[in-house]
């Protein structure tokens, strides 16, 4: 019998939950089997980590490998998927994941994202001076929270913004965040590396001073990155700048928007509280309800027990954060929580690229909100919300709101 046929008798993930609430075989797991093993959406087994100390030790740990492209490596998906692509950065670990970070990393630093502050406001003010003249109701993710992260991330890059609407379809293909066929997910990779050659091909025939610019010259200059993974990067930046990011925002409004909006008028009253509440947020909504894949390449001793070489690891982003263990009443919403980091963005050498331009997208974006739509609330009730059912970014479809 094969792994894949023993796999089968195991409890398949994702498990079935509202997509807003954590499954509650996580709390059942980490009381009683916090190594226990699951079925991923390819079929392949793996460990599933559900406690805070096991998810950031194996983060840390250089052991557990991001590079799943080999042939005989666990998959979380059918292919195609940009998880099995050898050429992006995701998937290298050592001196080469190191090699491509290095050439992207200071554009993504505290400081440089703090001169982007002001770019991100003014897309923000756009965006709710258009939502205001078209006026209520409306679909907030499709009028807000998608377009804040696209456009910001294509005028970092030097993408036209015109094309942003395209994005959406293809970072869903990109990112797993959309229920395709292994076919329909293939034709939209395609699409999308297709359209980032043609736009690396106009900006070496009219170069600027965007990031792309910065990519090029990393490639044709000091040939500091191949040609496939200078076209993976530029087009991981625009997936994962936008896709995470508007469906961050989006979760924390439904939580914010639910039921008796107490939460949301606490912002209201003291919009100083937006920035912690975006780091609790954050730990409470998962980011994006996604989850990441590893491979323990040696034995590796966790808090919880041993994980042997060969074995698949999945760490699902909501899993550790309602750890009551790490966080005291985590099943509550608390802005003034002292609490340890949340593990959203990873950790270790592989820590999230583009975590300080999320949270500042976020802090920005929720504060805009609070003070321009204070009356602002939803339509429907969160049982009535749709998701995409993505295997990998369940995001959601639609946010009715009014004020």
């Amino acid at each position: 019998m094969t792994d894949t046929d023993s796999a089968l008798d195991l409890p398949a993930l994702p498990f079935p939950s509202h997509s807003l609430t954590p499954p509650a075989e996580y709390a059942e797991r980490r009381a009683t089997c916090p190594l226990g093993h699951v079925r991923l959406p390819s079929g392949d087994p793996a460990v599933l980590l559900v406690t805070y100390k096991d998810v950031a030790a194996a983060m840390a740990d250089p052991r557990m490998s991001h590079d799943l492209t080999g042939p005989d490596a666990p998959r979380m998906t059918i292919e195609p998927s940009f998880f099995q692509d050898p050429d992006v950065v995701l998937n290298k670990d050592g001196g080469d994941h190191l090699r491509m970070r290095r050439i992207v990393a200071a554009a993504f630093t505290p400081r440089r994202i703090e001169r982007w502050k002001p770019v991100i406001e003014q897309v923000a003010t756009e965006l709710l001076d258009d939502l205001e003249k078209a006026g209520a109701p409306t679909d907030l993710v499709a009028a807000y929270c998608f377009p804040l992260p696209v456009r910001i991330i294509c005028r970092l890059l030097g993408v036209p913004e015109k094309d942003a609407l395209r994005f959406r379809f293809w970072s869903n293909a990109f990112a797993g965040g959309a229920q395709m066929t292994p076919e329909e997910r293939g034709e939209a990779i395609g699409a999308f590396l297709g359209y980032m050659a043609e736009l690396i091909a106009a900006k070496r025939a009219d170069p600027g001073q965007d990031l792309i610019d910065d990519l090029i010259s990393a490639r044709d200059g000091a040939d500091k990155l191949t040609e496939q993974e200078l076209l993976t990067l530029a087009t991981g930046l625009i997936a994962a700048g936008n896709e995470t990011t508007a469906t961050a925002l989006s979760r924390f409004l439904a939580e914010l928007l639910d039921g008796d909006r107490r939460l949301w008028q606490q912002l209201v009253d003291d919009p100083a509280l937006v920035p912690t509440a975006v780091d609790e947020l954050l730990r409470y909504t998962g980011l994006c309800n996604s989850t990441f894949l590893r491979m323990a390449v040696e034995d590796v001793e966790l808090p919880s027990g041993l994980v042997k070489a060969g074995t698949a690891v999945a760490i699902p982003n909501n899993g550790a954060m309602r750890d009551p263990e790490a966080y005291p009443e985590p099943d509550s919403i608390l802005f003034g929580r002292d609490a340890p980091p949340t593990l959203i963005f990873g950790g270790g050498p592989h820590y999230c690229l583009g975590a300080h331009l999320a949270k500042a997208e976020l802090i920005v974006g929720l504060g805009a909100l609070v003070r321009r739509l204070p009356t602002l609330r939803m339509t429907v009730t969160r049982d009535e919300l749709e998701f995409s059912g993505g295997e990998i970014v369940d995001s959601m479809i639609a946010l009715p709101v009014a004020w």
